[in-house]
C-alpha cells in the first residue's frame, strides 16, 4: 500500500513539472507587448528588419532598470528604432530629444539595461537624464547648457568650513584646481566655502584646505643693517599665497609679518641671513709722481723692475692713451709689504719722485669708495633768455670740474680673504682756456684714464702704474729791476720753454676690517708704509 503512495506522487509531481515547462514556451513564444508610455513619432515608421537584431532577451524575469541583456546586437539602425527596443524589452520610459538623430552598430553581451544606454549616447555624443521614471535623451551640448555640467560627471555640494583662513583669499587658490564644471562660493560672513564638483577634484581642494586654512601668526623683525624696503621684496616671495602678509616702516626700519607659524620659521632664518653688518675694507693708497728723466720719457719700465723684485707680479698692460699716441700702458701688480720701501727706492732711479698724497678711506663691501688729488676748477657759463614780451635776461652760473688724479675703488670682500677691487684711475689736467663771445673762460681738460678689475689677497698692495702726463713748463729768467722796464726790459730779461713728462704711480693696500673698536685702535698703531 506504501509503494503505490510513493509512485503516484511521484507521477504527480512529473506531472506538474511538464505542464509549467510548457506554460513558459508558450508565453516565450508570444509577441512582447509595447508599453503605452512609450514615445511615439509623429512620422510614419518603416519595419525593422529582423535580420539586424541577432536577440535582446532578458536573462531573467526582472523588468525596469536591473534588466540584463544577453546580447544586443544592432547594424545601422536608427536612434529611435533602438530606444523604442530598449523600451520594450525593459519597461523603461524613454523620450527622444528633437535633435537626437543618426544610425547606430552595437554589439552588447551580457549587460545591464542602464549600463547599454549610457554606452550608446556616449559613443555618438548624446546624453540622457532621468527625470522621475521617465528617462529623457538629448544631446550632450543641450545636457551641458541645461545642467552645467557634461554628461557622466558626478557633482557633489560639500560646505567647509574655515577656521582661520578668509573665504576670499581661499578661492583664489582653489580656482586652479576645481574642473570646467565645478563651482566655488566663498561667504566671508559664515566662514565657509561651498565646494560644487567632481569626488576628486572635492578631494583636492580639500587636501589644500587643510594646509592653508591654519592658525596665522603676526612677527615683527627689527632690522639691524639692511634696509626695510629692500627685504620687503624678498620676504613678498616666500610668504604663503592667500594667507601671507606683510608690512614695512622705512623710518623705524622694521618689518611686520602675518603667516603661519611654519612660514615665519623660514622668514626668520632669510632675513637673519640678510640682516647681517657690512664687511668693511680699510684701502690705503699712497699717489706718487715721477717726474721722468730723459732716459725714461716713455714711462717706467715696470718688466724691468719685476725680474729685481720677487714678489712683484706684474698682472696686466692696458693702453691709456688715443690712438695717435705711440706709447703709453697702463700697469698692474701686486706688491708684497717687504718690498714696499725698496720700490720706491727703485724708482727714483728712473726720475724724481713726489709722494703727492697718501689718504686712507674705508669703504662697505660692494660699495663705491673715491680719493681725489687736485682741485676743481670753476669756468663761468651764461644763460640767456628771450620770452615772447618782454625785455632779454641773462643768467650767469658758476660751474666746477675736477682735475687731478681721481681713483674710484669698488670693492668686494669674500669669506677667503681676498678682496676683488674694481679700481678706475683718472689723471686729469687743464691744458688750455677757451674764451667764449661773453668772455667767459671755459678750461680745457686733458684727461687719461683706466678700469679694471683686480682680486688680492688681504693686505697685499695693488701698484697702478702708466699715468702719464704732459706739462709744459715757462721759466722766466731776468735781472732784477732792469728786466721789468717796459721795452728796454727784453735785453735784460730771458724766456724757455720746457717739456716734462710726469708718470703717476698708485699703490693701494686693501685691509678687511671688522668695525670694532679694537681693531681700530691695532690699525692706528700700525707704522705707515
Amino acid at each position: 500500500m506504501d509503494k503505490r503512495k510513493v509512485i503516484i506522487g511521484l507521477v504527480c509531481i512529473v506531472a506538474i513539472q511538464w505542464v509549467g515547462a510548457a506554460l513558459c514556451r508558450a508565453q516565450a513564444d508570444e509577441p512582447p507587448a509595447v508599453p503605452e508610455n512609450v514615445y511615439q513619432e509623429p512620422v510614419q515608421e518603416e519595419p525593422i528588419p529582423q535580420e539586424t537584431i541577432a536577440s535582446a532577451i532578458p536573462a531573467q524575469v526582472v523588468i525596469g532598470e536591473k534588466q540584463v541583456l544577453d546580447v544586443l546586437d544592432l547594424k545601422n539602425m536608427d536612434i529611435l528604432d533602438v530606444l523604442k527596443l530598449i523600451s520594450q524589452k525593459s519597461g523603461l520610459n524613454i523620450i527622444a530629444g528633437d535633435n537626437v538623430k543618426g544610425r547606430v552598430t552595437v554589439f552588447l553581451k551580457n549587460i545591464g539595461v542602464l549600463d547599454a544606454l549610457k554606452i550608446i549616447v556616449e559613443a555618438y555624443g548624446w546624453a540622457y537624464v532621468k527625470d522621475g521614471d521617465i528617462f529623457k535623451v538629448m544631446t550632450a551640448q543641450d545636457y551641458e547648457a541645461r545642467y552645467d555640467r557634461k554628461f557622466g560627471q558626478e557633482t557633489e555640494t560639500r560646505i567647509k568650513q574655515l577656521l582661520f583662513a578668509k573665504a576670499t583669499d581661499v578661492v583664489v587658490i582653489l580656482n586652479e584646481l576645481k574642473g570646467k564644471s565645478g563651482k566655488i562660493i566663498p561667504d566671508d560672513k559664515s566662514g565657509t566655502v561651498i565646494l560644487i564638483d567632481e569626488p576628486r577634484k572635492l578631494e583636492a581642494m580639500e587636501a589644500v584646505l587643510k594646509k592653508i586654512d591654519v592658525p596665522v601668526e603676526t612677527r615683527v623683525f627689527d632690522l639691524g643693517y639692511a634696509k626695510a624696503e629692500e627685504i620687503s621684496t624678498k620676504v613678498g616671495e616666500v610668504l604663503t599665497p592667500s594667507v601671507g602678509s606683510m608690512k614695512f616702516d622705512a623710518r623705524s626700519n622694521k618689518i611686520v609679518v602675518s603667516d603661519t607659524a611654519q612660514a615665519l620659521v623660514k622668514i626668520r632664518k632669510m632675513i637673519e641671513a640678510f640682516d647681517e653688518k657690512d664687511k668693511q675694507v680699510l684701502i690705503e693708497a699712497k699717489i706718487i709722481q715721477i717726474t721722468l728723466n730723459n732716459e725714461h720719457k716713455m714711462g717706467v719700465d715696470w718688466e724691468a723692475i719685476v725680474r729685481d723684485y720677487h714678489s712683484l707680479d706684474l698682472t696686466g698692460n692696458f693702453s691709456i692713451l688715443s690712438s695717435t699716441d705711440k706709447h703709453g700702458r697702463l700697469g698692474i701688480g701686486t706688491l708684497a709689504t717687504d718690498d714696499y720701501t725698496a720700490l720706491i727706492e727703485a724708482l727714483d732711479t728712473v726720475g724724481t719722485t713726489n709722494i703727492l698724497s697718501s689718504p686712507r678711506i674705508t669703504a662697505i663691501n660692494n660699495k663705491e669708495a673715491k680719493i681725489l688729488v687736485g682741485s676743481t676748477e670753476p669756468y663761468v657759463t651764461t644763460t640767456t633768455t628771450t620770452p615772447s614780451s618782454g625785455p632779454t635776461t641773462t643768467a650767469e652760473s658758476v660751474n666746477f670740474i675736477e682735475v687731478g688724479v681721481k681713483l674710484y675703488v669698488t670693492p668686494t670682500i669674500h669669506q677667503d680673504g681676498f678682496v676683488t677691487m674694481k679700481i678706475k684711475p683718472e689723471v686729469s689736467s687743464v691744458t688750455s682756456n677757451i674764451t667764449t663771445s661773453n668772455n667767459n673762460t671755459i678750461p680745457v681738460v686733458e684727461t687719461s684714464e683706466a678700469e679694471t678689475t683686480v682680486s688680492v689677497k688681504d693686505g697685499v698692495s695693488i701698484i697702478i702704474g702708466g699715468l702719464i702726463k704732459e706739462e709744459k713748463i715757462k721759466t722766466t729768467k731776468k735781472v732784477p729791476i732792469f728786466g721789468d722796464i717796459p721795452v728796454m726790459g727784453l735785453a735784460f730779461r730771458s724766456q724757455s720753454d720746457e717739456m716734462t713728462k710726469t708718470e703717476i704711480v698708485i699703490f693701494l693696500t686693501p685691509t678687511i676690517v671688522s668695525g670694532d673698536v679694537g681693531q681700530k685702535e691695532d690699525l692706528a698703531k700700525a707704522p705707515a708704509r
